[in-house]
């Protein structure tokens, strides 16, 4: 994900968020792009609170649909002027946090809501 938010806003929303939540984020990778825009992702260990499964139910060490929206939750109180951008979605303090998608298949229907573990 691409952000206007800076690492210091990131590292401190992250350390809000596994505390508020019990979660045990980490950054999978953070890195400055350029002056204004940070490339970031999420990971989680697996097996626990705040991690991802697949829709064929293997644990995955990412961090969970609900971990990212607390996340970004906690980044938006520190920086309401923050934009993330995912793959398919601008998310700011007002739009795009929150919106679920389907990562299944016919044969196993999933929302992406539904792939934690402990939410």
């Amino acid at each position: 994900m691409k952000t206007s938010a800076t690492i210091q806003q990131l590292e401190l929303a992250l350390k809000t968020v596994n505390k508020k939540h019990g979660y045990k984020l980490e950054f999978n990778r953070i890195e400055q792009m350029t002056r204004n825009r940070v490339v970031f992702t999420l990971k989680s260990p697996s097996k626990i609170k705040g991690a991802r499964i697949s829709h064929s139910g293997r644990n995955l060490p990412k961090a969970s649909w609900h971990a990212h929206g607390n996340f970004f939750d906690e980044l938006f109180k520190i920086n309401p002027e923050a934009v993330v951008f995912s793959r398919t979605n601008k998310i700011t303090a007002d739009n795009g946090n929150w919106i679920d998608f389907s990562i299944g298949s016919l044969f196993r229907p999933m929302q992406m809501s539904e792939a934690s573990i402990g939410e």
